[in-house]
C-alpha cells in the first residue's frame, strides 16, 4: 500500500490541497460491518461481506478517498480474525497504525460486545496505548502532533440500556486500562485526555430497523461533511498537519517505526486474553483472601498473640493459589506463571504485617511471662537465682521460637531470628536488674549478719576490758569479716554468675 500511496494521493486530486485534507479509520472485530459503515459514511466503495457466508473480507489496511469531499479514509483488516488465527502481529501494527496517522478512528462494536475485555477489543487497544505513548506520547505532550479523537459506534443498538450507560462503561474501561499501561517515567503522570478525546454514538439494527439505520447513518454523516455542524467531528485539534504531498511520506515514517517497534511482538491474542482472564481470576481470589486476613488484623494490631495464625495464614494462602491455579492453569502458561507470582507477591504483602505483628506481640508476652517467672521464683527463701533465671530464660525463648515457626510460611523470606536476637537482649537486661537487685539484697543480708556476730564478742569485750582488748575484738571482726567475704564470693559465683 504505502509504495504507492503518493501517487494515489495525486490521482485523487489531492496532492495539492495542503492542509484541507482529513484521514480517517476504522478499528473493530472482524464481521462487524466497518466497511458497509464507511461505504455509507464516506461514499467509498470497499469490499463489503456476504451476510451468508460469514467471512473476512478486509485482508490489510486499505484506503480510499471519500466521495467529493478532501478525507483518506482507511479500512484495516477485522481484529480476532479466525483466518489470522494466533499469528496476530500485523492485527496489533495495523491497529497502532491507524491510531498514529489517523485525526479520528472510528471504533466499530456490537452493543453486547460493551463492557466485554476481548469483544471490545479492549486487550488489543491496551497494547497500542501503551506502544503507542512509547513511540509517539512526546510529540503529543510538546504540541508536535494533534489529539486524535476515538468514535466509538455502537451498533445494534435497541435502547434498552441507555446510551449513556454504556459510554460510562466504555469511558471506565478506557481510562482503567491507561491507568494500567506501562508508561515511560517522564510520561508517567499524564492521562488519556491527554492524547485522546472519546465521542460516542449508536446506530440501530442495519436490517431489522433498516430505515432508522440509514436515517442514523446520515445524521452521522453530517458530522463529518458538514463544517457548520455543531457536532462536527474533523476539528483542527484532531489534524496532524502535515501537508497533503507529504502524507505518504509521513506515514511511510509511522509504518517503519511501528515495524521495527519489538513491543509489538510480545502479547498475542491468546496472551491478551491469559491476561485479562488470569487477571480477573487472581482478583476474585485475592478478593476472599483479603476478607478472611481482614479477621486478624485487628486482633494482631492490638497487641494479642493470635493462637494459630501460621496454620490460618498457611490455608488462607493455599486456599487462593489453589483457587487461582484451578481456573487460571488452563490459560498460556508464561501468563499463567508470571501472573501467578503477582498473586503470590500481593498475598505475601498482606500477610507480611500479620506475621511481623505477630512477633512483636510474641516478643511482649514472653518477655512479660519472663518477668514473672523470675520474680515468682524469688519469692520466699531457698531458692536458686542461677536456676531461676536459667528455667525463665529457656521457657521464654523457647515460647518465642515455637509460636514464630508455627507463624513463619516455608516458602517466603520471612525470618524471626532478629527478633529472637532483641528479645534475648531484652531478657539480658531484665536478668542482670534482677542480678543487681538480688546482689544488693545479699549484700544487705551479710551487714546485717555481720553485725549481729559481731555484737556479742564487742560487747563482751567492752564489759571486761583487758590490755588485749582491741586485739581480740579485731580479730573477731577479722574471723567474721573473712567468713562473709568468703560465703559471698562463693554464693555470688554459682548464684549470680556475670
Amino acid at each position: 500500500m504505502l509504495p504507492d500511496l503518493g501517487a494515489q494521493i495525486e490521482k485523487w486530486g489531492l496532492r495539492d490541497a495542503g492542509f484541507g485534507y482529513n484521514i480517517v479509520s476504522v478499528f473493530g472485530s472482524q464481521s462487524t460491518g466497518k466497511s458497509t459503515l464507511l461505504n455509507r459514511l464516506f461514499g467509498t466503495t470497499f469490499d463489503v461481506m456476504d451476510e451468508t457466508k460469514r467471512q473476512q473480507t478486509t485482508k490489510g489496511i486499505w484506503m480510499c478517498r471519500g466521495k467529493d469531499m478532501n478525507v483518506m479514509v482507511m479500512d484495516v483488516e477485522g481484529t480476532d480474525g479466525r483466518e489470522r488465527g494466533e499469528d496476530q502481529d500485523f492485527e496489533r501494527k495495523s491497529a497502532l497504525f491507524s491510531l498514529a496517522s489517523s485525526e479520528i478512528l472510528i471504533v466499530n462494536l456490537w452493543e453486547h460486545q460493551v463492557g466485554l475485555y476481548q469483544g471490545a477489543n479492549m486487550g488489543l487497544l491496551k497494547t497500542v496505548f501503551e506502544v503507542n505513548i512509547n513511540l509517539f506520547g512526546k510529540k503529543a505532550t510538546d504540541g508536535t502532533t494533534g489529539r486524535t479523537l476515538l468514535l466509538f459506534v455502537i451498533r445494534d443498538h435497541i435502547g434498552q440500556t441507555p446510551m449513556a450507560n454504556l459510554q460510562a462503561t466504555l469511558t471506565a474501561d478506557l481510562n482503567r486500562i491507561w491507568e494500567s499501561l506501562s508508561k515511560p517515567a517522564e510520561l508517567k503522570d499524564t492521562q488519556l485526555s491527554n492524547y485522546f478525546d472519546l465521542a460516542f454514538t449508536a446506530l440501530p439494527h442495519k436490517i431489522l430497523a433498516a430505515d432508522k439505520f440509514e436515517s442514523e447513518v446520515q445524521n452521522l454523516r453530517t458530522r463529518f461533511v458538514d463544517k457548520n455542524s455543531p457536532d462536527y467531528l474533523f476539528k483542527p485539534a484532531y489534524h496532524k498537519r502535515i501537508p497533503a504531498d507529504g502524507v505518504a511520506f509521513y506515514m511511510e515514517g509511522i509504518w517503519e517505526q511501528v515495524q521495527t517497534n519489538k513491543d509489538l511482538d510480545l502479547p498475542t491474542q491468546q496472551e491478551l486474553l491469559a491476561q485479562f482472564r488470569c487477571d480477573e481470576i487472581s482478583a476474585v481470589a485475592l478478593s476472599e483472601f483479603n476478607e478472611q486476613a481482614k479477621s486478624q488484623k485487628r486482633p494482631v494490631e492490638a497487641g494479642k498473640v493470635v493462637d494459630g495464625l501460621g496454620a490460618m495464614m498457611k490455608d488462607w494462602r493455599t486456599a487462593a493459589l489453589t483457587r487461582y491455579d484451578r481456573d487460571a492453569s488452563r490459560y498460556h502458561k508464561g501468563v499463567y506463571s508470571r501472573k501467578r507470582a503477582d498473586l503470590v507477591s500481593s498475598v505475601d504483602t498482606t500477610l507480611s504485617p500479620l506475621y511481623l505483628g505477630q512477633l512483636k506481640n510474641l516478643h511482649k508476652s514472653c518477655l512479660v511471662a519472663f518477668k514473672k517467672e523470675m520474680l515468682d521464683g524469688m519469692k520466699g527463701e531457698g531458692y536458686s537465682f542461677a536456676d531461676v533465671v536459667a528455667k525463665a530464660r529457656e521457657r521464654c525463648e523457647g515460647t518465642f521460637s515455637a509460636a514464630a515457626k508455627e507463624a513463619t510460611i516455608e516458602d517466603t523470606d520471612w525470618s524471626w531470628e532478629e527478633e529472637l536476637a532483641l528479645l534475648q537482649e531484652e531478657v539480658g537486661v531484665v536478668a542482670d536488674q534482677c542480678r543487681k537487685d538480688e546482689t544488693k539484697k545479699m549484700v544487705n543480708q551479710i551487714e546485717t549478719s555481720i553485725k549481729k556476730q559481731l555484737a556479742e564478742p564487742v560487747e563482751l569485750h567492752l564489759n571486761c576490758p583487758t590490755a588485749q582488748m582491741w586485739d581480740k575484738i579485731l580479730q573477731a571482726f577479722r574471723d567474721v569479716l573473712g567468713k562473709a567475704e568468703s560465703a559471698y564470693l562463693s554464693k555470688a559465683a554459682s548464684e549470680y554468675p556475670p
